[in-house]
């Protein structure tokens, strides 16, 4: 007979333990490492996320909205409002003009006010004191 074909007599030894809880040992302690890296990292992009998405927008949005709201004080429009409980048809109409005009038309008023006329410093055009024109002192 040949050496191939014969029966395999002699034990073939474990790997020596000591090797084995090495790398059993490093291999968790990677293992818990890996995690917590992604773990701190997870929620860090989570806060950043959170802050982009919920907590900056309301401000984006509220200077949207006052820088909307002061460009309308520096413009002149024309608005109705509606009494309360009324209809569209009892709606009063209001102009709006820029507060510094406003402030100069009020003081302006108060010293000519028997005149019953009163000048625009701003525009230099003359409006006629009457009921029916209010200025939004708002």
């Amino acid at each position: 007979m040949s050496s191939h074909d014969a029966p395999v007599t002699e034990q073939i030894d474990d790997p020596e333990s000591g090797w084995t809880w090495f790398l059993s040992l490093a291999s968790m302690v990677v293992f818990i490492v890996t995690v917590a890296v992604v773990i701190v990292l997870f929620y860090a992009f989570e806060d950043n996320e959170i802050k982009n998405k919920v907590i900056n927008v309301p401000a984006q949005e509220m200077t949207e909205l006052r820088t909307q709201q002061k460009s309308m004080l520096d413009q002149y429009q024309r608005y109705s409002v509606i009494p309360m409980g009324g209809t569209e048809a009892d709606a009063e109409s209001r102009i709006r003009i820029p507060v510094e005009q406003a402030m100069e038309v009020m003081v302006a008023e108060s010293r000519n006010d028997q005149a019953g006329v009163v000048e625009d410093v701003g525009t230099k055009e003359r409006i006629a004191h009457s009921d029916s024109l209010e200025v939004d002192r708002r």
